[in-house]
């Protein structure tokens, strides 16, 4: 008798073990992909101008141009929301009438800063205008990593900005510690270099899940492989409100099987779900950010 009180007991304070490890793995995996998304998200749209009239954004990297960067193309600037997997993409059409935009997959043009400041010639503000080489010194003095001169125009990863210009500008060559940068052709803009204001290098990466995982994708000249992130990512739920630049994030991991189950009460009553997802013991991380860049 006492024996098998003893095995109840010992069975028993297992599964409470258990289940406390499958629920702390699934929260861990939750805030892994928050760490990834935010530095990129709270750098969405530094130092761009997506706010401005008409098509401004799209004209400042030279819209339809062949040799412009694939956000030339985008149609709502550096933010855009995804119907997700299998249809990743398709982004969304239009947001909802509450003026959201609801998906399962994001992309983010987002700025990194370089720690390399304009110095222009004259040690004044420079006037720039399309299509015209402004050359500026770097400080202090380095390569930028940017400048690869090999790589095309139209590669993403030969763009900067300045944020006070409120414009990507293409980095044309560095030589003898001085970077020659001109805006988009065509664009029909201008702008204005203030002195020691910081390059930034300009980036974008695509998220979804995918068969329980999260990936990513690097845009350069177009979207990389598939880059795998992080396991145990069912799905994922953004909402992405324009007038309050406000980005929210729901994030559904599992930690493993479990015998209990169920649909989580924090998961958005729009985002997909699947039966199977039942079998597993699940959390929901959420994560929501003013984008001040926007």
């Amino acid at each position: 008798m006492l024996g098998t009180v003893v095995v109840q007991a010992a069975s028993y304070f297992i599964s409470i073990e258990r289940r406390i490890l499958r629920d702390a793995l699934a929260r861990e995996r939750g805030r892994n992909v928050l760490s990834i998304l935010e530095p990129r998200v709270l750098h969405a749209g530094l130092g761009l101008t997506w706010r401005r009239a008409g098509d401004t954004f799209r004209r400042s990297f030279g819209g339809n141009a062949a040799d412009a960067p694939p956000p030339g193309r985008w149609p709502r600037g550096p933010l855009q929301i995804w119907e997700g997997y299998p249809s990743l993409l398709k982004p969304v059409p239009a947001p909802e009438p509450d003026g959201v935009y609801r998906g399962r997959g994001v992309s983010i043009l987002y700025a990194v800063p370089s720690a390399l400041k304009a110095k222009p010639e004259n040690n004044g503000p420079v006037e720039m205008t399309e299509g015209v080489p402004v050359t500026v010194e770097l400080v202090p003095s380095g390569n930028p990593e940017a400048v690869d001169e090999d790589l095309p125009m139209r590669d993403l990863r030969r763009w900067v900005t300045f944020p006070l210009t409120r414009l990507p500008v293409y980095a044309g060559g560095y030589t003898n510690g001085k970077l020659t940068i001109r805006l988009a052709d065509g664009s029909g803009l201008s702008a204005v270099l203030r002195p020691y204001d910081e390059m930034h290098y300009l980036r974008a990466e695509r998220f979804q899940t995918q068969d329980g995982r999260l990936f990513s994708q690097e845009l350069t000249a177009e979207w990389t492989n598939l880059e795998d992130r992080q396991e145990g990512v069912l799905e994922m739920w953004f909402e992405w409100t324009p007038s309050k630049r406000l980005l929210e994030a729901w994030i559904l991991t599992a930690g493993g099987e479990s015998p209990e189950g169920g649909r989580p009460g924090e998961w958005p009553k729009e985002a997909p779900w699947r039966a199977e997802f039942e079998r597993l013991g699940l959390a929901v991380t959420r994560g929501s950010w003013i984008l001040r860049g926007m």
